[in-house]
């Protein structure tokens, strides 16, 4: 019995033994498979991942403005227009349009004056017939020649800058205070133009703090002061509609 005890205890100390050797003989792991010390490395990864992003969101925004103003300037279909614009864009200019054809003064009152400004110039195309188009009038009337948005782009317009899923650009002498602005739609960029209309419009606005006047006032006023040589009847006429 002594000896078969003996044999046992021989045996789980050569076990011991070889288990130890075994622990010994393992070499360290690397210390680069540490996560606190693979950290910085992988904060570098991502940032460079992310500049990478937003360059490629800037290239990209870039590309879109431009093929939007050509489109603009060569008289792109309402299909082609519209694609460079978010929905709410869209949906903005059909109510628009329909404001246009039925609201009265008082109805007016409650634009902003960038809408006021829009449904005027509206019935002005009408009484004078001005229109080239059938459909989307109130699109082609913002984009074309004399309208809010061609005005604005013959300013001396600064960089575009991008922040995550927004899109601007300024004014070179102001860069950083945005008056156009754009969303990142899954793989592109859309201009959001009720957005970016009132920002265009900011500085006139401030006209009718001064004088204490309404936007409809103030609208019917900017009209008169752009078309009275070419027009006439820029009165409260156009607060109305009119031949619809």
């Amino acid at each position: 019995m002594h000896i078969l005890k003996d044999k046992i205890l021989v045996a789980l100390a050569v076990a011991f033994m070889a288990l130890l050797s075994a622990c010994a003989a393992t070499p360290d792991k690397p210390a680069t498979d540490s996560p606190l010390q693979n950290a910085p490395q992988n904060a570098q990864a991502k940032d460079a991942q992310y500049q990478e992003r937003i360059q490629d969101k800037q290239t990209l925004l870039e590309n879109m403005f431009q093929n939007f103003l050509d489109g603009v300037r060569k008289g792109a279909s309402a299909e082609v227009l519209y694609s460079y614009l978010t929905d709410t864009s869209e949906y903005w200019l059909d109510t628009l349009e329909t404001h246009a054809r039925r609201y009265d003064a008082e109805a007016l009152d409650t634009c902003q004056f960038y809408e006021a400004y829009s449904i005027i110039l509206y019935r002005l195309y009408e009484r004078e017939h001005l229109w080239q188009t059938d459909d989307d009038r109130m699109l082609f009337m913002l984009l074309s020649k004399s309208g809010m948005l061609d005005r604005f782009l013959r300013l001396d317009l600064g960089p575009m800058k991008v922040k995550n899923d927004r899109g601007s650009i300024g004014l070179a002498k102001s860069p950083d205070v945005p008056i156009m602005l754009f969303v990142w739609d899954d793989q592109t960029w859309k201009l959001d133009l009720p957005a970016t209309l009132p920002l265009i419009t900011k500085g006139i606005e401030s006209i009718a703090v001064k004088k204490n006047w309404t936007n409809r006032k103030l609208a019917l006023y900017w009209i008169e002061k752009e078309y009275h040589m070419t027009y006439s009847r820029l009165d409260d006429s156009l607060l109305e509609p009119i031949g619809f």
